[in-house]
């Protein structure tokens, strides 16, 4: 923006000095001929043919990227058939007509060429399993429908085994992958449907990824050696359908990252990012439901991460998750391996609903099918949700510092568990029929604060303490039953 404004004042000063001279100006020149002001507009419309737009699709991506950032890759109504497209440095807009207007169909089996596929940079020598590969730039998606429809009774293209597990195969990694070393990104309104697949049940295992996935000169390990991407990532007013996850973020540096108000469906792992280092992510208003196992939103830190902090806020969301599935993880695994932690995260004003029908909600606490987990973040706000059914645990925290405050927690197992957890305050929260505790601090929670909840009808104790831990406070709490007693 600055450089247009300068740009304009230097226009304006060399006009002003053309009248002080006695020139003509460019209105005054007018009609001796035409004249071209400003950067051209290029549009590119691409046609679908009926069958293969490969080769159109790439055409359009090599022509426009030579024009730079005044570029639109135009898609019309009708449906297209694509195998896998690369763009390099593209900077532009790729759009069309509308979701469910517009839409791009893979073609059946898009293998890659390299094991594992990101050893080498995607292209014809190598095509990765994506219908679209972005290699940095910037730019704009929207308007339009990505569909992948083969499952497994056709053979599948990309075998996930060796970062998926054994049974981990689906028709398509991602059907848009952006990558490199820095790249910035707005995708709005673009909907990605796949169909039943492998044993996590999806045919895609990322609907759209943004991840630094290039591998430094000397790498030895494909997961731990890739080089972050920095940036921007925006997903918005989009939907996924039957994706194993749906946006989702890797391996970041320097990057910021908002995913909201998006649908999604059918999924394992909605919503979430892996390793981010001095980096902000926001995932708000977001709707996920039928998350039947894994979690709805997942926050990690793992040992690839460098040491920089990073804070993700999760807000306004709505997840429905059932049959033992979490709604927030938000976890850093840098202490396990002798890292210091440097994740923080604030989760608020979500409603998180779990199905316990299945009656699994109590097989296995502390931890595992709990509604919001946290493990050893930089510090944690849990405030304002409400947290309907539940697992384990309606709010599960181990490590701190944090704030558990003001959160309404209906039909938990345990409603909040400190579990070797310091220095959290838990405060002002109503937390009402748990099947066993409704607070309960275990496994040496020491110096937390324990204040001015409102608990009731707790199947065992409202409050309960195991003996362990020193330092802890209850004060003001309305409650009936405690062990030991006089917490209340």
């Amino acid at each position: 923006m600055r450089a247009r404004h300068s740009v304009l004042a230097v226009v304006v000063c060399i006009a002003v000095l053309m009248l002080a001279l006695g020139l003509p100006t460019a209105s005054a020149r007018a009609t001796s001929g035409p004249t071209t002001a400003g950067p051209s507009i290029h549009t590119i419309v691409v046609k679908p043919s009926g069958s293969d737009d490969t080769a159109n699709l790439q055409a359009a991506f090599n022509t426009c990227t030579t024009h730079g950032w005044t570029c639109t890759i135009q898609l019309v109504k009708g449906t297209y058939y694509t195998a896998q497209v690369a763009a390099y440095g593209f900077q532009g807009s790729f759009v069309g007509m509308g979701q469910g207007v517009t839409i791009v169909q893979a073609l059946p089996l898009l293998s890659p060429t390299a094991d594992p596929f990101w050893s080498a940079s995607p292209g014809p020598a190598n095509p990765w399993p994506a219908m679209f590969t972005f290699e940095n730039g910037a730019y704009l998606v929207s308007g339009m429908t990505l569909t992948e429809p083969y499952s497994d009774a056709v053979p599948l293209g990309w075998d996930a085994s060796p970062i998926g597990g054994p049974t981990a195969e689906t028709a398509l990694f991602t059907t848009m992958e952006f990558t490199g070393l820095q790249a910035f990104v707005t995708v709005d309104h673009v909907s990605v449907l796949g169909a039943a697949g492998d044993v996590l049940g999806t045919n895609i295992y990322n609907a759209i990824t943004f991840e630094g996935s290039i591998l430094p000169p000397g790498w030895t390990n494909p997961l731990a050696d890739v080089t972050p991407i920095s940036g921007a990532f925006s997903v918005t007013n989009s939907v996924f359908n039957s994706a194993e996850s749906g946006p989702w973020t890797d391996t970041l540096v320097n990057a910021q990252v908002t995913v909201c108000y998006n649908v999604i469906t059918n999924s394992v792992v909605p919503l979430g990012f892996t390793d981010a280092s001095n980096s902000k992510l926001t995932f708000c208003g977001n709707q996920a439901s039928n998350v039947n196992y894994g979690v709805a939103l997942l926050a990690e830190q793992s040992v690839y991460k460098t040491n920089l902090p990073s804070t993700v806020y999760i807000t306004g969301n709505d997840f429905q998750v059932g049959n033992g599935a979490n709604a927030v993880d938000v976890l850093d695994f840098g202490p396990d391996s002798g890292l210091a932690s440097t994740l923080s995260a604030v989760v608020s004003g979500n409603v998180l609903q779990t199905d316990t029908s299945c009656g699994c909600y109590g097989e296995s606490l502390p931890a595992d099918y709990s509604v919001i987990i946290s493990e050893s973040l930089t510090s944690l706000v849990v405030s304002g949700n409400l947290i309907l059914g539940g697992g384990a645990a309606g709010i599960y925290v181990a490590g701190g510092p944090g704030v558990v405050s003001g959160n309404t927690i209906l039909g938990s197992f345990v409603g909040v568990n400190l579990n070797s957890a310091n220095g959290v305050h838990v405060a002002g929260n109503v937390i009402k029929n748990s099947v066993w505790w409704g607070i309960a601090l275990t496994n040496g929670s020491s110096s937390n604060l324990v204040t001015l909840n409102y608990v009731k009808g707790s199947g065992a104790y409202d409050l309960y303490w195991d003996g362990t831990g020193t330092g802890n406070i209850w004060f003001g709490n309305a409650c009936k039953t405690s062990s030991p007693p006089g917490l209340c």
